[in-house]
């Protein structure tokens, strides 16, 4: 599933930095610093095209993609302590050394039951 979404992804990316290659500029440089002749920094105010549109959805697609990729784990549920090649230290709790019980004690709570 994982390499689905990332397939996916990179298909929604190139289309859309050919989709931006192929719209028409807004004036170049000049525009930027006040030389645009009437039209605005992001190009003239007018109907929107359908490559603008295809690029909206797009970059849309692209950003909900990206946050689930970020969320999806690669399919390994291993532990980080796996992973590192460092095995775990285990104690050895030997049977003199564990706690006993006192038979006093519940021996006394058996009976006051």
């Amino acid at each position: 599933m994982y390499y689905a979404i990332l397939l996916l992804f990179l298909v929604v990316a190139i289309l859309l930095i050919g989709l931006t290659l192929l719209q028409k500029g807004s004036g170049g440089l000049g525009a930027a610093f006040g030389s645009g002749m009437g039209q605005s920094v992001f190009g003239a105010g007018g109907m929107d095209t359908i490559l603008t549109k295809l690029t909206y959805w797009l970059g849309g697609i692209f950003l909900v993609l990206a946050i689930i990729l970020s969320i999806m784990p690669k399919g390994e549920k291993k532990s980080i302590l796996e992973n590192t090649g460092v095995p775990a230290q285990t104690q050895d709790i030997n049977k003199s050394q564990a706690p006993q019980k006192n038979p006093d004690t519940t021996e006394k709570s058996k009976e006051g039951k």
